[in-house]
């Protein structure tokens, strides 16, 4: 199954070919609740019968507004700072983001703050482990010699990524 990105709002729109370069489908919703009203549209018109194990309908919503990323219906426990490294490698998927820019992004243009590039892997490796724990679909790899990139994982389930933002 092709991982899906579900954009909600007019300022994403340009993200769109990005996506379906990484060979996700994207569905755009004018707001919030007419994308809910979608989604359960959807799961009310599945074929009864047998459904694969629980873990098939596990989905990742990327509250980018809210600022919070949500999988299974549970808020993953990020910092503000793991918040702000993450939500930036997801916009868009797939974008490489050198170690500095994640460090401004992060930490700030401030002198008082030692934040080497040793601080961002290791903050990127704190991030990749409650994504592991939380088995979101997705992944952060790192672009050699330059800095890092987020992937969405294409899951051989029914999983899907919602992006949701400003």
């Amino acid at each position: 199954m092709v991982p899906t990105v579900f954009i909600v709002g007019e300022s994403r729109l340009p993200l769109i070919p990005e996506y379906l370069n990484l060979g996700t489908v994207v569905v755009v919703a004018p707001d919030q609740s007419t994308l809910k009203r979608w989604t359960r549209e959807q799961e009310t018109a599945d074929e009864p019968g047998p459904r694969g194990d629980a873990a098939g309908d596990i989905s990742t919503v990327v509250d980018l507004a809210g600022r919070r990323i949500l999988h299974d219906g549970e808020a993953l426990p990020l910092s503000d700072l793991e918040y702000r490294v993450l939500s930036s490698l997801l916009s868009p998927p797939g974008r490489a983001i050198s170690y500095r820019e994640l460090r401004t992004v992060g930490w700030g243009e401030t002198v008082e703050i030692s934040a080497d590039i040793y601080s961002v892997r290791a903050l990127v490796q704190r991030l990749r482990a409650k994504l592991q724990v939380a088995q979101a679909e997705i992944s952060i790899e790192a672009v050699r010699g330059y800095g890092l990139r987020a992937v969405i994982e294409a899951p051989e389930s029914n999983s899907t990524v919602h992006l949701v933002g400003p």
